[in-house]
């Protein structure tokens, strides 16, 4: 079958869980389908999403809208641009996301592409990419949500504690709210990657067709060993999304602070692209900031802990599913292990609570033995449940099915 896939920013592998996550899902169809790749890109990120031409029939890239910062003047622009998009986003009702992603161009892309290559189905990921469905004309389309908005927004909310931004993210939640029960009736199938979010969007539209659980993850051959010396704690992420830089100061102000007076040793090695500025500052003292890495496996095998603080987003958590396929030890927050696993299935340490996620790391970085123990669970449940074999074989039977609903 022939496949449009089409996302908000390119899939290179590590620059994010869900770029890594739409990467991985292009070689899966890749295998069994033909697929042609429509993504928003920045001018820095143009040249390795070609190479993604590899797996595709053809790779088309879209400027990001909004251009690229570089100059102090540019800089101001930037800062005007987004007061303007949230303007037209209180204007239209729009959520302030879908507003960056709405683009002439994009839509004369994807109508160019439709006429061009005549796909079976159009498969959008990300939830501000649904706005494109209307273009798709008689094409059967899927989306794959990766992150349901009313559930992170509506977190957002709850956690926001400044009477402003309480009453800012609510607006934006009720915007996604209608954002999303306007655009998702329009697919033949919506994806989602836990059950949670699958119930919660049913709540708000009766009868969508929904599938859960559309995640998968590439399992290394063997399960990495620890190969650096000292106590180290792990988190890898992508700082351009704001659960995750909440996560990593609630950690590095709440929690790490905890840990240090057990472990007065313990380094924080932290990976990732362009870290918040206090995470910086903090750098020498116990905090280690390696930048972005390619071989995540690698950078697993230097740590003894992997953390995942998260207090807000929806979806599963790409990194979490990661560490654990690469059977190391993991410490989450509920909302971090959201999807992940069930309480019985042993496979890692959750707390919510400083003092209690504080004690679960120490006691991970005192005991080997239980560290080895999880992450041989971990890796045992990541193997058995997020299987890209399950995944791929249920696309292709939805797929299938919607594009002989269309004939």
């Amino acid at each position: 079958m022939k496949i449009l896939l089409v996302t908000p920013f390119p899939a290179i592998p590590g620059a994010s869980g869900g770029s890594t996550a739409v990467f991985n899902l292009i070689k899966r169809l890749a295998q069994h389908h033909e697929v042609i790749y429509l993504t928003f890109a920045r001018e820095e990120d143009v040249q390795q999403t070609a190479k993604l031409a590899s797996y595709c029939s053809e790779v088309i890239t879209v400027p990001f809208p909004g251009g690229e910062m570089v100059s102090s003047r540019e800089k101001m622009m930037y800062l005007l641009r987004r007061g303007y998009q949230n303007i037209i986003s209180f204007l239209t009702l729009t959520p302030v996301f879908a507003v960056k992603c709405k683009s002439r161009v994009m839509g004369r892309v994807l109508r160019e592409m439709i006429s061009k290559h005549n796909p079976d189905v159009a498969h959008f990921c990300f939830p501000q990419m649904a706005q494109y469905v209307t273009l798709c004309g008689g094409i059967p389309a899927v989306m794959d949500t990766q992150d349901v908005a009313v559930v992170s927004a509506y977190r957002r909310v709850r956690m926001a504690s400044n009477p402003v931004a309480k009453s800012y993210f609510f607006l934006q939640w009720l915007f996604w709210l209608r954002y999303e029960t306007r655009h998702y009736p329009c697919f033949g199938k919506v994806l989602t990657l836990t059950g949670q979010d699958a119930a919660a969007l049913r709540v708000f539209c009766p009868g969508l067709e929904v599938y859960a659980d559309a995640v998968g993850i590439d399992i290394p051959p063997t399960q990495v060993t620890k190969s650096s010396v000292g106590k180290k704690i792990g988190f890898l992420a992508s700082f351009g999304h704001a659960p995750n830089v909440d996560a990593i100061l609630f950690f590095q102000s709440e929690i790490l602070p905890l840990i240090k007076e057990h472990e007065p040793g313990v380094e924080f090695v932290v990976a990732g692209k362009n870290p918040p500025a206090a995470l910086l500052e903090a750098a020498g003292k116990g905090v280690i900031c390696v930048g972005f890495v390619e071989d995540v496996a690698q950078f697993y095998a230097g740590v003894d802990v992997v953390v995942a603080p998260l207090r807000c987003g929806g979806g599963i958590k790409i990194k979490v599913l990661e560490a654990l396929a690469c059977g190391r030890p993991v410490v989450a927050t509920s909302i971090g292990a959201e999807g992940v696993a069930a309480p019985d299935d042993d496979a890692l340490m959750t707390a919510d609570d400083p003092h209690a996620f504080a004690a679960c790391v120490c006691r991970l970085l005192n005991d080997p033995e239980l560290g080895r123990r999880l992450g041989e669970r971990g890796r045992e449940l990541v193997t058995r449940r997020f299987s890209w074999q399950r995944v791929t074989d249920d696309l292709g039977r939805i797929y299938a099915g919607l594009a002989r609903g269309a004939r």
